[in-house]
């Protein structure tokens, strides 16, 4: 049964994705990033399995609705960058400004899970439960995803931005 599936899954995106990855990518400006969301509407399809195979129209919805995730992504992001370079500019030294935009950088440098994690503990202020209600998971799974987000954080950070943190 799951060979028969998975023979129809591949058939299925075998047929549609060029269809798919052109309908995407003719709406955004970057061919890696339309190749992964075409490759999110067909893990979609995957997920949601029914006895038939969806047609190209429900690709095509499907395909519309991650653009239209994708670019609330995009329009948070560059939210998020001018309300880091507006607080920048009402406060602090050009040290400080320095520092804030290195670390809006790494922000930006991060995946949006990380990214996400660290806003809402750092940026909203959330408590750990408070964080794993957002995020819709236990306490301790939250408490370990701010963990590797943190770490990635740290990784990504240039050295004199960790150490000027610390000291």
């Amino acid at each position: 049964m799951l060979a028969a599936r998975e023979h129809e899954f591949i058939a299925l995106h075998t047929q549609h994705f060029t269809r798919v990855y052109h309908y995407i990518a003719y709406r955004i400006n970057d061919q890696t990033r339309a190749e992964e969301l075409a490759a999110d509407v067909f893990r979609i399809a995957w997920e949601k399995r029914s006895d038939e195979p969806p047609g190209i129209g429900w690709l095509i919805a499907t395909a519309r609705n991650v653009l239209g995730n994708e670019y609330k992504g995009r329009r948070r992001r560059q939210q998020l960058i001018e309300r880091l370079e507006e607080e920048a500019r009402t406060r602090g030294t050009a040290a400080d400004d320095g520092q804030r935009a290195a670390v809006a950088e790494v922000l930006m440098s991060l995946n949006d899970r990380d990214r996400e994690v660290l806003m809402l503990s750092y940026w909203d202020d959330l408590t750990t439960g408070e964080l794993s209600e957002s995020l819709e998971c236990s306490p301790s799974a939250a408490a370990v995803r701010l963990h590797r987000a943190r770490k990635a954080f740290a990784k990504a950070a240039p050295a004199h931005l960790m150490t000027e943190r610390k000291g």
